[in-house]
């Protein structure tokens, strides 16, 4: 069932016009750098004293709770509260935009020769893996409730799992972006290759 959605989510992407797609992405691209300044004004409001990676993979509750306990005396720790739930829009952003932008690197390469066909292979595998990073994020985002709720005393494996699931998202995004950037480069040399083999008869 969930491969036919995400066939059919693909599918409809394919049929819109190469300059809609085009379009589609700029603006979704555009809502993604929006949502992720409200995220970053929020978490640098919160007070919370490491950036977003140190935190996120500090692997250690008596760790996460000193920097919850930094947030309880300073008084924002309820403006982090917020931050998370921005951050569920920020997830949202990160779907889309690997859809859409995983799509149309592999609209580029067009499966014209092989690697053409690597660009495009390449591509889908951006947008899944773009995809399953934010759903990796959306998990650590619903383990920080936890943690928040019992932010005095956090158990060890909850605060090993939020980590895990954190390095997770990071592995999967990264990775994505190194597939739509092979993605592009083989669509880009499928198009020589074929402009040369054109010439060439």
């Amino acid at each position: 069932m969930e491969c036919k959605l995400e066939n059919h989510v693909f599918s409809a992407i394919f049929r819109l016009s190469p300059i809609t797609h085009l379009a589609a992405a700029a603006l979704a691209f555009g809502g993604f750098q929006w949502v992720k300044g409200r995220l970053d004004t929020s978490y640098a409001a919160s007070g919370h004293p490491v950036d977003y990676a140190t935190g996120q993979l500090a692997f250690d509750a008596r760790l996460i709770e000193g920097y919850y306990a930094h947030m309880i005396e300073a008084g924002t720790l309820q403006v982090y509260w917020q931050t998370q739930f921005i951050d569920f829009g920020f997830i949202a952003a990160v779907m889309i935009v690997a859809v859409l932008f995983g799509t149309l690197a592999a609209r580029f390469g067009g499966r014209i020769n092989r690697l053409g066909v690597w660009g495009w292979n390449l591509g889908l595998a951006a947008a899944f893996l773009g995809v399953s990073g934010a759903a990796f994020d959306a998990l650590e985002n619903l383990l920080s409730f936890m943690m928040l709720a019992s932010s005095h005393t956090i158990p060890q494996p909850l605060a090993l799992a939020y980590s895990t699931a954190a390095a997770v998202k990071f592995a999967l995004l990264t990775t994505a972006m190194f597939s739509l950037l092979l993605s592009l480069m083989a669509g880009a040399a499928g198009k020589i290759q074929s402009a040369v083999s054109r010439a060439r008869r």
